[in-house]
């Protein structure tokens, strides 16, 4: 079943989306107690990956302080959560997972091989309509011993702990008893392994959720509390946190964050990734179903006009998909860019009026970057006229293919681009976001899971990278520099991806 998959990391589309930067590794005492308010961008999609199909940022950060992955990220290196060890098998189509002992749901149930087997049986089953494109090459998961599991893959694949790292919805490890007992009441009320509890969900206004006293690691966490609260629009959660009341915070303009290095009484917390401000071209219909159209909106991005003047030099432009500060960087990719030559001389080529719909979110920061996207098109003699949606739906318009072209967000990536490559590009596993012929992507990822040669995968990545560009399967100008804007008082605050609050380890200065 050809099915449209979510966005890998649900990007919300935001225009300045906001992440964490290390603080200071001078030394200091962690302090226990407290509670930590966390002002959210839009609504939280739900816990229970079957019903809610996608979890954006607003719902992985909750999400990751109540439920937990086998393995994670911390900045570039794929560390142990549950799982404590990682070996692949000599065949290259299995690998063996230790868990951590002596872990317990919330709910008191064990976490141990059966928990793990039951997770991914559950996910795998064609019944539960779960896009699987993260974890795609899986073919199954056999219990080894109470605390021992083993991947059984369909093919070699180098990225398999690399997408086991991704707080992707399908790495969140359930309670199998509070899933199967009440499916519904998980959606609401997610039952995992986590630092925290979850106590309560306000619809449009928060989450609340308090110290798991039980956590399997004896030294976290140290806030006492969590409230994550939605705060949609930028000025009032701008405003909230210099009040005080809302203690940590993303904004989506850069006014907020220039405004905030100024004031001695905030913190800003600045990270950029390999994540980028992208839009989708919808290939399956007209007028993006003719290539030199894709091209010719690409071409009339101006890029360095919405860096002065909408991102007043907060963020960089975009030479390749992931940018410098990844390891899996292309330098050398001839990158489709500004062009009004070659816009103009595509459009003239169509022959025919181009006119097309262009979805972006019914915020200030969505409405003035529609607009300027607007003016660069007609400038070159296409018409786009702007659609608005609420930004917590701007994703299922995405999913459902009600668009023609939509602002989105390139997913910030660590370890195996692959996992994020086969999400976005490839089409084994379900249409691409972008509804493009998928064939080229996905004959050079085949090979790419199947080298051993670090640097061959990397040329290969490349080799989609540059397919990307040239066939300008989604406009990807805009490299993101992620912010957030705290109290001082937050410590702690770990260098985020996808601008993902994590609090597990955070700390306040009281």
């Amino acid at each position: 079943m050809n099915t449209t998959r979510p966005p890998l990391f649900a990007a919300l589309p935001v225009t300045c989306v906001l992440t964490f930067a290390l603080l200071s590794p001078a030394a200091q005492a962690q302090k226990k107690g407290g509670t930590l308010s966390i002002g959210m961008e839009a609504e939280f999609s739900g816990f229970n990956p079957a019903k809610a199909k996608i979890f954006n940022q607003n719902t992985i950060t909750p999400a990751s302080s109540v439920m937990e992955t086998l393995f994670v990220f911390e900045g570039k290196q794929i560390v142990p959560r549950l799982g404590l060890s990682f070996a692949q098998g000599d065949d290259r189509l299995s690998a063996t997972v230790k868990l951590r002992p002596g872990v317990k749901f919330h709910d008191g149930t064990p976490f141990d091989a059966d928990a793990v087997v039951a997770h991914y049986a559950w996910l795998l089953a064609p019944e539960t309509g779960i896009n699987l494109s993260v974890i795609a090459p899986v073919k199954t998961v056999e219990k080894v011993d109470e605390m021992t599991v083993r991947f059984v893959l369909k093919q070699p694949w180098a990225a398999l702990q690399s997408a086991l790292a991704s707080e992707h919805l399908v790495n969140f490890i359930l309670s199998p008893t509070a899933l199967k007992n009440d499916p519904e009441g998980f959606h609401r009320k997610p039952v995992g392994t986590g630092p925290f509890v979850f106590k309560e969900w306000q619809a449009g206004d928060r989450i609340v959720m308090e110290r798991n006293p039980d956590y399997w690691d004896p030294k976290l966490p140290y806030l006492d509390r969590l409230i994550y609260r939605v705060l949609p629009d930028g000025n009032t959660r701008y405003q909230s946190i210099k009040s005080g009341q809302v203690d940590i915070g993303r904004m989506d303009t850069a006014n907020h964050v220039l405004d905030a290095k100024k004031d001695p009484k905030l913190k800003v917390h600045e990270y950029q990734g390999s994540g980028a401000i992208s839009w989708n071209f919808n290939a399956s219909k007209e007028p993006f179903n003719d290539p030199r159209v894709r091209a010719a909106v690409v071409h009339s991005f101006n890029t360095k006009a919405m860096l002065d003047t909408f991102f007043l030099g907060t963020t960089v432009a975009t030479t390749d998909l992931l940018g410098p500060n990844s390891e899996w960087f292309c330098p050398k990719l001839n990158w489709r860019g500004y062009d009004l030559a070659k816009a103009r001389a595509l459009v003239a080529d169509v022959g025919k009026p181009i006119r097309f719909q262009l979805v972006s979110t019914n915020t200030p920061a969505g409405r003035r970057q529609a607009g300027m996207v607007q003016q660069f098109v007609k400038e070159v003699g296409m018409e786009a006229d702007i659609r608005l949606v609420e930004q917590s739906q701007n994703v299922r318009v995405g999913l459902s293919g009600d668009y023609q072209m939509d602002v989105w967000r390139f997913s910030d990536i660590v370890g195996e681009p692959d996992v994020a490559l086969a999400y976005y590009f490839g089409g084994e596993n379900g249409a691409p976001v972008s509804r493009h012929d998928s064939s080229k992507v996905d004959a050079i990822l085949r090979k790419a899971r199947a080298e051993t040669d670090k640097a061959k995968r990397k040329a290969m990545y490349c080799e989609v990278a540059q397919i990307v560009s040239d066939e300008a399967y989604q406009m990807i100008p805009i490299r993101v520099t992620y912010y957030a804007i705290a109290s001082p008082k937050v410590k702690n605050v770990p260098p985020m991806l996808n601008s993902v609050i994590r609090t597990r380890s955070v700390w306040l200065e009281q």
